[in-house]
């Protein structure tokens, strides 16, 4: 049986889903405990929009309900009432397809997300927990999703969380002529750098807790690195500031900023890199991943047509899939969805 738990920005508010995160050890613990369990093969996606966890199990009845049991084990502080959505077979399936295609991002079609998809099973691989009917079902997720992409028209559509955010601040503070620093050299981080430089910064400043990989962002760029110690500093001589570290605790505190002159703060993190009562100052303007969320969700005409489209490859891949899976082992023809 396939399936498939956790919360996204669909089910869960930023507060809830700030707390409801697995870095990739913790992620690593999550599948070995599952392993425990029962349930061998198991992937954890967790962004900053959402944290699931999908995996596959011989036993259906047993598996969803131990599952379920370690989430809510796991996140025990946390009030999961309402945010906690479980989904098994063919809407597992399905979900899962939708989400690698970027179907069910905060920003339709992103591209970002397949790129996380893609990093989390191959994190399950190396681990050993990606068996064969796991990774049968991710690679065929990869495939739909390209073939989505590929055929959708997704050109007035900002294809990441990132761009749509960089643009945003673009609008309203103009990023030419500005002095941007980066808090964060990943991913995320990396890609607003790059942004940054596109959009004409007059000067662009990085900084990480590690050292090589803030090196190799200064030398695609032509940045300035600047120590982590010293980011509160380099934030009061900024005009904006973007932060997208992996850091599980605040990394700009209110009480800390000493700041002469509005500044203009991207928090691109999960959980969140900014503490919100920065925005209480008035020379703050604090943009969050929940604010371009709503930009996002303006064109509700167009994002209906496109995912209407895209669910039609989706379901075409499903069924191969299924088809695969039932020649291999049993699994639930009819799926069942909860939001607990």
């Amino acid at each position: 049986m396939f399936g498939c738990l956790g919360v996204s920005y669909r089910t869960a508010t930023s507060g809830v889903r700030d707390r409801v995160t697995l870095a990739p050890s913790a992620a690593c613990e999550f599948r070995t405990r599952l392993a425990e369990r029962g349930i061998r093969q198991s992937v954890v996606l967790s962004t900053c929009n959402r944290c699931e966890v999908f995996y596959w199990c011989a036993d259906s009845e047993d598996g969803p309900a131990e599952a379920r049991r370690l989430f809510s084990e796991t996140f025990a502080d946390v009030p999961l009432d309402g945010a906690l959505a479980v989904r098994t077979g063919d809407d597992a399936l399905a979900y899962l397809f939708r989400i690698a295609a970027g179907l069910e991002s905060m920003i339709l079609g992103e591209y970002q997300i397949l790129g996380q998809v893609k990093e989390a099973h191959a994190a399950s691989l190396k681990s050993g927990h990606a068996g064969r009917e796991l990774d049968r079902i991710l690679r065929d997720a990869v495939t739909c999703a390209k073939q989505v992409k590929t055929e959708l028209d997704i050109g007035a559509v900002p294809p990441s969380v990132c761009q749509a955010g960089m643009k945003h601040v673009n609008r309203i503070a103009g990023i030419a002529g500005k002095r941007v620093f980066v808090i964060g050299s990943g991913r995320t981080g990396t890609l607003a750098a790059k942004l940054a430089k596109r959009f004409g910064a007059a000067s662009i400043a990085v900084c990480n807790r590690s050292p090589e990989r803030t090196r190799k962002l200064v030398e695609e760029v032509g940045a300035t690195a600047v120590d982590y110690a010293a980011r509160y500093a380099k934030i009061a001589e900024s005009d904006i500031v973007v932060s997208a570290t992996a850091s599980p605790h605040v990394v700009v505190r209110a009480d800390l900023l000493s700041l002469g002159h509005p500044v203009v703060f991207l928090d691109l993190a999960s959980p969140r890199d900014i503490e919100p009562s920065v925005a209480e100052s008035p020379q703050v303007t604090l943009v969050s991943v929940d604010t371009i969320g709503e930009l996002a969700a303006g064109d509700r005409q167009e994002r209906e047509r496109l995912t209407t489209r895209g669910m039609d490859i989706v379901s075409t891949f499903v069924a191969e899939t299924q088809r695969w899976l039932q020649d291999s082992v049993c699994i639930s023809p009819r799926p069942t969805v909860k939001e607990l």
